[in-house]
């Protein structure tokens, strides 16, 4: 699948210490990348005294805009609380801002008013949830991946995001690697204005979830994020 061009925002944390909040602006088909002119930095700290750790947190629309996608490690009570009490109030806040998207509660009211979902507004709505996360203290539904000095824009180095296929996402540098899950966080049904969060997932994700969230750390850049989703 297509994703869908503004709409694929990466939030990255080292612990309290920096945050960065990065926006990609075009729309991807399989197999293309999008390295943000090279202006995609993330900041951390190496050496002896480093003790933090950089959390990732992807979130994107793909082009049918039905409904929001995110990185979701390790699903819990964290993410609807999130959702519940920052995202979809925010999504009321901004509704007016936004062609043709409003918010319509938790869950999602019964007969709310529907009108045609605009690609502008799918991309200004995925861009309120990451937000809510980014803003949120926690590191509730960030993956962490963690950034060596060999990591380092000086050594034209790059970490390469790449959204697979079957709810897989993968982060790569010379440092080493890590995989993750992602899944629908928020539904946009029927391409309507209707948001909605999806109850708790069948076993079987569970049990994708625990066989891909993994890491590899034999161990500023951000980029190219790429899109392998057919």
């Amino acid at each position: 699948m297509n994703i869908q061009a503004d709409s694929i925002k990466v939030g990255h944390k080292y612990s309290d210490v920096y945050k960065n909040f990065l926006e990609f602006n075009k729309a991807l088909a399989p197999g293309e990348t999008d390295n943000g002119n090279g202006n995609m930095r993330v900041s951390y700290e190496t050496g002896f005294w480093a003790i933090g750790s950089d959390w990732w947190q992807i979130t994107w629309v793909f082009s049918d805009a039905k409904a929001i996608y995110q990185t979701n490690p390790k699903n819990g009570q964290c993410i609807l609380n999130i959702l519940e009490k920052a995202a979809l109030p925010a999504l009321s806040a901004a509704a007016a801002a936004i062609a043709g998207v409003a918010a319509c509660g938790f869950p999602p009211i019964a007969g709310c008013a529907a009108s045609p979902l605009a690609a502008a507004g799918a991309a200004v709505a995925a861009g309120v949830i990451a937000k809510a996360f980014f803003n949120d203290e926690s590191t509730c539904g960030f993956k962490m991946f963690m950034l060596r000095s060999e990591d380092e824009m000086s050594n034209g180095a790059w970490v390469t995001i790449t959204i697979g296929e079957g709810g897989k996402l993968s982060f790569s540098a010379p440092s080493g690697s890590a995989t993750t899950v992602y899944e629908q966080i928020a539904l946009l049904p029927d391409g309507t204005t209707r948001v909605g969060i999806p109850e708790l997932m069948a076993s079987t994700d569970t049990e994708l979830m625990a066989a891909t969230d993994t890491d590899t750390y034999h161990a500023h850049g951000v980029g190219p994020i790429g899109n392998n989703v057919m």
